[in-house]
């Protein structure tokens, strides 16, 4: 076996169990999950560890590295609710399953969360969802010191327009995605916090397809913009990337944009828009990068 894949999710048993009680605005309703009566995630896979275990098996991986579903980054409850997910996430942490932590990411403790997360030794980094990454510099300096694994998922996309024929996920979430990778880069935060792992999901959404433009409009000094320390090229061979793109062509663009070692293999297991099969090739191609960059965190340790 080689390989970890990178981009799997699962429900934590402590939401679960709040969504039984009604607690959180959580609620489970015809073998569903229901997140403040509007999102509704299917148990089955998602809140079966066994069966993720079992995939890994068959894909013939070392592991995969779990986050939470965008779902349930929910940045509006605070400290108590990633007190919960917390939880969860540590009773599914095991050597073939590592698990990212979550932060309450837009509240002032975000840092201090992070800071004892990481002093347990059990968290392999953080998921982030695309809550605007504007003035978190407190966050990345945390995370920065941290050397931290730090996840880009994107969240849903508040634009109506994407209502009709699934676009919210189709086009909504590569937006996202690229929308935080243009903030961390023009906001200089590969620049200024090198040490963060950061890896987008889904390819990166349009970044790749994009940083072309976002060098022109820095080399044009576009309004708004001051110029970062890195060019859009550099910045971008900062970040790691998950294969999971559906395009072969695509799959050679991001090796293009990114650097092919920093493609790695993600499923997005268990959801319908992930992969049926992970690509064994990449995975054991960078079956030692995925597992050291994704090791159980510790505070202060500067890792090999």
């Amino acid at each position: 076996m080689a390989g970890w894949d990178v981009h799997t999710h699962l429900i934590p048993p402590t939401v679960l169990a709040a969504a039984h009680q009604r607690a959180f605005g959580l609620a489970v309703e015809g073998g569903a999950l229901v997140v403040d009566g509007r999102e509704r995630l299917p148990l089955q896979r998602l809140a079966n560890p066994a069966a993720l275990l079992e995939w890994i098996d068959e894909q013939q991986l070392e592991g995969a590295v779990v986050s939470v579903p965008p779902a349930l980054f929910r940045y509006d409850q605070g400290v108590e609710w990633a007190s919960l997910v917390n939880q969860g996430l540590r009773e599914l942490a095991t050597p073939r399953l590592r698990v990212l932590g979550q932060l309450p990411l837009l509240d002032p403790a975000a840092p201090e969360v992070a800071s004892a997360l990481a002093d347990e030794g059990v968290f392999s980094g953080f998921a982030l969802g695309t809550a605007g990454f504007a003035a978190l510099d407190h966050v990345w300096r945390e995370l920065d010191r941290l050397e931290a694994f730090t996840l880009i998922h994107p969240s849903h996309s508040h634009d109506s327009r994407l209502e009709a024929f699934y676009l919210s996920n189709l086009l909504g979430n590569p937006y996202e995605t690229g929308l935080a990778a243009a903030e961390l880069v023009f906001a200089d935060v590969p620049g200024r916090f090198p040490g963060i792992r950061f890896c987008l999901c889904h390819g990166g959404g349009v970044t790749a397809a994009l940083a072309g433009r976002w060098q022109r409009g820095i080399d044009t000094a576009r309004p708004g913009i001051e110029p970062p320390s890195l060019s859009v090229a550099e910045a971008l061979r900062q970040f790691y990337v998950d294969d999971l793109v559906h395009d072969t062509a695509v799959q050679a663009l991001l090796g293009a944009t990114f650097g092919s070692d920093r493609v790695l293999a993600g499923s997005d297991w268990p959801f319908p828009m992930g992969s049926e099969r992970i690509d064994q090739g990449r995975a054991a191609a960078r079956a030692t990068v995925s597992e050291r960059i994704t090791r159980p965190l510790k505070k202060g340790a500067v890792s090999a």
